[in-house]
């Protein structure tokens, strides 16, 4: 058994060794994410190296994101970390000083305003302004927790005016095009119009790599479906999510998203604090494996670690402990039941059902552009899914697609024999029937949907 939810993992100081990124793949992580809030150029670019070294050694499609800063607010001017207490006060300044500290963006403080809730290291210390100068504002701890150079800072009550990208995020896109990257995850996206101009940066600077939007604020939730549609695929980010919406919101918020997504065929994962305990214990808590399950069960594509692998102490433990988890839950996955197939899904729709009635070992979908694996995985079928591609830069991209075993490019074709043939040469399987699934390949031999079933008696006359 294979895990059909895919799993993202984070590297950090904890895992930058070519041993420790070996260790990942080995436990089962199909995409290896890289922070761009920390880090220069030449160092991503040595990790994105020992990534592509260690997985063609082990023989894994593991795909690298690139997740952008956005316009993130942090600390900054924090010489070391500092808990802080409820009823403590402190001071947030334009310039820091030795009695206070400062964000990324100090000319933000100019249009605060007494009264108004701000949010640190992903909303686990919940401060109130009450008092405020020309230069600075008094900050109210509310809830107890730690500070430290770098955490982001949310202001759930305004409306700040910041582009979803920086010039940082653009030269980094940039970078990122022109390092093969398969994914980019963009911070902050407030509509659609963010997705498009990450996208265009990349595809001008030579990359293909699919846009990911990170929903994490509250402009986001007003254009979901917007954004949705113009993205490739989607994440949870839960942390700052639940800063700007409100902690007790997030639930029902990362299951609407993930419905409509799945509606929509498109990836989403859902990320931020999935085992937090293990950044320091080598065994989850209860709730952490209540939560994981519950993500799976939500229908997400990709659950996502990030301190636990990026700077906790038991990273390889936590990537089985989301591995055995999935496992022990992904049975229990159905499609969404919000909507049946519309008329261009007829045919993946009609191949699942199939492979509820027949014998077959997986299901084969023949794709060029990724749009049939994704319609294929949205009925969440309990057969294996094999890609098909002529496209080799698709092969990586499909490690977040829900149900996907394997896949595999191949040369070009000219009948159904050739590409049944060099399919099964490339993949090493040797299956007693399964069905294949073609999509629009343009001047093929398949120039429309078709889903054909195929079994040893068929292999044998090839």
């Amino acid at each position: 058994m294979y895990p059909k939810v895919k799993i993202v993992a984070t590297l950090g100081p904890a895992t930058s060794s070519p041993e420790a990124i070996e260790s990942l793949i080995s436990a089962g992580v199909d995409i290896l994410r890289l922070n761009f809030s920390y880090g220069t150029h030449e160092e991503h670019e040595k990790s994105i190296t020992q990534i592509r070294s260690a997985a063609n050694s082990l023989g894994r499609n593991v795909a690298i994101l690139q997740d952008i800063c956005g316009p993130k607010i942090r600390i900054k001017g924090l010489g070391k970390r500092m808990t802080v207490r409820r009823g403590e006060r402190l001071v947030m300044a334009k310039k820091p000083s030795d009695e206070s500290f400062s964000i990324t963006h100090p000319e933000l403080i100019d249009s605060m305003y007494v009264g108004e809730d701000i949010f640190f290291a992903d909303g686990t210390v919940h401060t109130r302004i009450v008092e405020k100068s020309a230069d600075s504002v008094v900050l109210e701890v509310l809830t107890s927790g730690t500070l430290a150079e770098g955490k982001g800072v949310n202001f759930p009550d305004s409306d700040l005016a910041l582009s979803a990208l920086t010039q940082k995020d653009r030269e980094d896109l940039v970078f990122g095009a022109e390092a093969g990257v398969d994914f980019v995850a963009v911070s902050f996206v407030s509509s659609e119009e963010d997705v498009k101009e990450a996208r265009k940066i990349v595809r001008q600077a030579g990359g293909d790599a699919w846009i990911v939007a990170k929903i994490e604020r509250k402009s986001a939730l007003k254009r979901l479906d917007e954004i949705i549609d113009a993205s490739d695929a989607v994440m949870v980010a839960r942390g700052d999510l639940g800063a700007e919406a409100g902690l007790f919101r997030v639930p029902v918020l990362q299951k609407e998203i993930i419905e409509k997504c799945n509606v929509k065929a498109k990836p989403v994962i859902t990320a931020t604090q999935m085992l937090t305990s293990m950044v320091n214990s080598s065994y989850p808590t209860r709730a952490e494996v209540s939560d994981i399950a519950n993500a799976v069960l939500d229908g997400t594509d990709a659950v996502m670690l990030s301190d636990e692998t990026a700077v906790g102490s038991h990273p390889k433990d936590a990537v089985k402990v989301l591995k055995e988890t999935i496992l022990q839950t992904q049975h229990l996955c159905k499609a969404s039941g919000s909507t049946g197939p519309d008329s261009r899904e007829a045919f993946v729709s009609a191949a699942v059902e199939i492979s509820r009635l027949v014998t077959c070992d997986f299901i084969a979908a023949l794709t060029h552009s990724g749009y049939t694996a994704r319609h294929l995985s949205r009925f969440r079928p309990q057969k294996p899914i094999h890609i098909i591609t002529t496209q080799p830069s698709l092969v990586r991209k499909t490690t977040i697609i829900w149900g996907v075993s394997a896949c595999v490019a191949i040369e070009d074709f000219s009948s159904e024999k050739e590409l049944t043939g060099k399919f099964l040469e490339k993949s090493g399987l040797k299956p007693s029937a399964f069905l294949l699934v073609t999509g629009y390949l343009g001047e093929k031999i398949f120039q429309g949907k078709s889903v054909r079933y195929i079994n040893r008696c068929d292999l044998d006359r090839y």
